[in-house]
């Protein structure tokens, strides 16, 4: 008996250290590495290893894979230093699935928990941003510091990452509106999603509202082919405010200075195109790290000077993936993509499906998975809804029965 509850102790403790560490993701690197160390190191004394190898290996197959390519790179890089840093970089897309591992039975409870924590923390990032910006306004009187990477300097933090959080808090915010009994008002959550929403518009490029398109999109389509009740209203109405919002906003900063800085969309066929050209292994790729150098080289050589001169990466997850560890590396990423996508699909999971599907916009204008800030974002969406779809039978219809 001692045993029994010595160890469920040790489960609380580790779940509560675990959405300490969910809870700092959007507002410290620096703090949520150290706090991710503490609860790897915690975690070894919560659950039997042997059965936690079984679940980490059920839950994590996909993510070792692209690890384990992206490792054998390492093997034929020329700057094996930068590669290195590569796969640092990329380990939390396997210390995420060894800490879910040691939750048994995973649960909707458990999946809407870290959302909670991470929309806490989220807030927190965003009031921080938002304090600080003021601060700096009311000394210089520059409206810049309101948006975009002074608007996230303080925190250490790109903005389109920034934006990567926003979009999933707010589709996890209209889901729970329009699909979730709320016990509290629903007032509370609309207030929420229209503050997330407005601090989206001051760090989303153009890339960002497209993805936050789609997920509005959806709750258009969704409300005008079913039956309405108040709450369907509800959310409606804050999806065409949202959707009016963010033309209005993109309007009226067309012709701006700040819009061309956040107009993420500038000569990125340059950059893909480069990418594809200056690979000279479609197989196996430039190995890990190589990629800098070998674009570079490239754009010296074809009158992108310009691109050499700042080290621009090919802003496409699947290209970098691709001129890295070539078209074997590339299969690997799509299966990590992939497997999310097509559970949420198979098991007619509505959240999981609109959460996932905007990495595919990210991964074609950004390469998400090249900063500590993207890959633990991505490990945490993809563990926690692969550790439900392996628990339980998912209860979010895609449509009504």
């Amino acid at each position: 008996m001692t045993q029994v509850f010595q160890k469920d102790f040790r489960g609380k403790v580790f779940w509560i250290l675990f959405l300490l560490f969910v809870l700092i993701i959007p507002i410290s690197q620096i703090y949520g590495v150290r706090i991710l160390l503490v609860v790897l190191l915690f975690s070894f004394f919560t659950e039997d290893l042997k059965e936690s190898l079984r679940r980490f290996l059920s839950l994590s197959w996909d993510a070792l894979i692209f690890l384990l390519i992206i490792s054998f790179g390492l093997l034929y890089t020329e700057r094996l230093d930068t590669g290195l840093r590569v796969i640092e970089t990329a380990l939390s897309l396997m210390v995420l699935p060894i800490l879910f591992s040691r939750v048994r039975n995973f649960s909707k409870e458990h999946l809407h928990k870290i959302f909670y924590a991470f929309a806490t923390g989220l807030f927190i990032a965003s009031l921080i941003c938002l304090l600080n910006a003021s601060n700096s306004y009311a000394t210089d009187r520059n409206v810049d510091v309101f948006v975009f990477d002074k608007f996230t300097e303080v925190l250490d933090s790109h903005p389109t990452y920034m934006a990567y959080y926003l979009i999933a808090a707010i589709t996890f915010g209209l889901y729970m509106l329009y699909y979730e009994k709320i016990s509290s008002s629903p007032w509370l959550l609309v207030a929420l999603l229209i503050f997330f929403f407005l601090v989206l518009l001051l760090t989303g490029g153009i890339t960002a509202f497209v993805s936050m398109l789609f997920i509005l999109a959806f709750f258009v389509l969704k409300y005008m082919l079913e039956e309405k009740n108040k709450r369907h209203t509800l959310t409606f109405s804050v999806v065409v405010l949202m959707i009016a919002s963010m033309f209005t906003f993109i309007a009226v900063n067309r012709n701006k200075e700040v819009t061309s800085r956040r107009d993420d969309s500038w000569e990125r066929l340059a950059l893909w195109e480069s990418a594809i050209k200056a690979n000279p292994n479609v197989v196996w790729g430039v190995g890990t790290g190589d990629y800098r150098t070998v674009l570079n080289e490239y754009y010296n050589s074809h009158n992108l000077s310009r691109f050499a001169d700042v080290n621009f990466n090919p802003h496409n997850q699947f290209l970098e993936t691709y001129i890295s560890n070539g078209l074997l590396g590339l299969f690997c990423l799509l299966i990590l993509l992939g497997r999310p996508i097509y559970l949420s699909v198979h098991n007619s999971n509505v959240l999981g499906t609109l959460i996932f599907f905007p990495f595919i916009i990210y991964g074609m204008t950004e390469v998400f998975l090249g900063r500590y800030q993207g890959v633990v974002f991505f490990a945490l969406m993809h563990q926690s809804f692969i550790a439900y779809y392996k628990s339980y039978t998912p209860s979010f219809p895609l449509k009504d029965a």
